[in-house]
């Protein structure tokens, strides 16, 4: 049994549901090592500025750099080679932007991923 499903109003992987009149377009994402520096950066900054904020001084001067490093440690092990996205339409302010619906590192994947863009293509249009 697979985990999508292109219904007639929804697209459905595992338990997310994406309404089919809010999405605009769909991919395969093939992330560059550009972008797996970027989220681990990022990532790490974030953790990083949240132990600042908590403990602006002496503490957090230590527990910062410490902070980033696990934050990029812990980055490390969710980055994913390919991932399904679609561009999704926001019922607020947010407006459009892609979403990703899942992702894997595995060369198997990106057929099965570009199987349902397909799919999704011929659903939405």
């Amino acid at each position: 049994m697979s985990d999508f499903e292109v219904g007639n109003s929804t697209f459905r992987y595992k338990r997310d549901e994406y309404p089919l009149s809010k999405i605009r377009n769909a991919r395969v994402k093939s992330n560059s090592i550009i972008d797996h520096a970027l989220k681990l950066f990022l990532t790490g900054a974030i953790v990083s500025s949240i132990v600042w904020v908590i403990c602006p001084e002496g503490f957090g001067m230590i527990m910062a750099p410490i902070a980033f490093v696990l934050g990029v440690v812990g980055t490390a092990f969710t980055v994913n080679k390919y991932e399904l996205q679609v561009e999704f339409q926001h019922i607020d302010e947010t407006g459009v932007q892609w979403v990703s619906v899942t992702g894997s590192s595995k060369r198997e994947s990106k057929a099965i991923y570009e199987e349902q863009v397909s799919a999704v293509k011929r659903a939405i249009t």
